[in-house]
């Protein structure tokens, strides 16, 4: 009966963040008339990628981790269930969706638009996240098997 406390701290641990983090993501899209310091369409799409590279890592970490399933669901490694490629795919497919939603949400904030390339930003930003987290753990994997 272990498995059953594992579930709840599992998903915790690992799960929480993502909604913590789509949370915030979202309370900011909800403030109307946000001006980029510098007023440049660049500056705006660097700064989608930046909010959503996080979103990816804590998707990617998550992922991973299985589905907060407890004992029947081992962590999702990749290169024995899905590859890392795969991974990388999911959650920027997550991270477009996600994004989608957020666009349809500022088109109700006034002051807000609406960019198909406000959401290409989002699922690069995802994409990033899940580059770097694979990134870190083969460093840290590496420096561990030292």
């Amino acid at each position: 009966m272990a498995g059953r406390g594992e579930k709840g701290p599992k998903f915790i641990k690992f799960w929480f963040p993502v909604i913590l983090y789509s949370g915030i993501i979202f309370l900011v899209s909800s403030i109307p008339d946000v001006q980029t310091p510098l007023g440049d369409d660049y500056f705006d799409k660097i700064l989608h990628l930046l909010i959503y590279s996080p979103f990816g890592f804590l998707l990617t970490r998550a992922f991973l981790s299985g589905f907060g399933t407890g004992q029947g669901s081992p962590p999702l490694k990749a290169g024995r269930v899905f590859s890392e490629r795969g991974v990388s795919m999911a959650v920027a497919f997550c991270a477009l969706l996600y994004g989608i939603s957020d666009e349809y949400h500022q088109s109700f904030v006034p002051g807000r638009n609406v960019s198909p390339w406000d959401v290409l930003a989002d699922t690069l930003g995802g994409w990033v996240g899940a580059y770097i987290y694979f990134f870190l753990m083969k460093k840290t994997q590496n420096t561990l098997s030292r």
